[in-house]
């Protein structure tokens, strides 16, 4: 219905659902098993596509809080160096 099934947007909205509820999926343990959640209005995808856009071109989504939910507030899209630099196994040693 609304023509984006082919698209990085629902290729991403698609990956996001099945890692938070899905529990066959192989990364579901470092989401759903670890709480993570999509808020409610995500469940469908014009609404994620609304709150999103277009993804920039080699751009993926990403959560600013890898800790807290898939939502409006806590998504971007973001570069692979930006997600390298957010990801919840690294250390910072001052």
């Amino acid at each position: 219905t609304h023509g984006k099934s082919y698209s990085k947007e629902y290729q991403s909205w698609n990956h996001m659902m099945l890692r938070c509820y899905n529990k066959k999926q192989k990364q579901y343990k470092n989401y759903g098993a670890r709480g993570i959640i999509v808020c409610k209005r995500r469940h469908k995808f014009e609404n994620f596509y609304e709150d999103m856009g277009e993804a920039p071109i080699n751009y993926s989504l990403d959560r600013i809080d890898n800790n807290s939910n898939y939502c409006k507030e806590n998504c971007r899209w973001a570069t692979r160096l930006q997600q390298n630099k957010n990801s919840r196994h690294n250390v910072y040693i001052e």
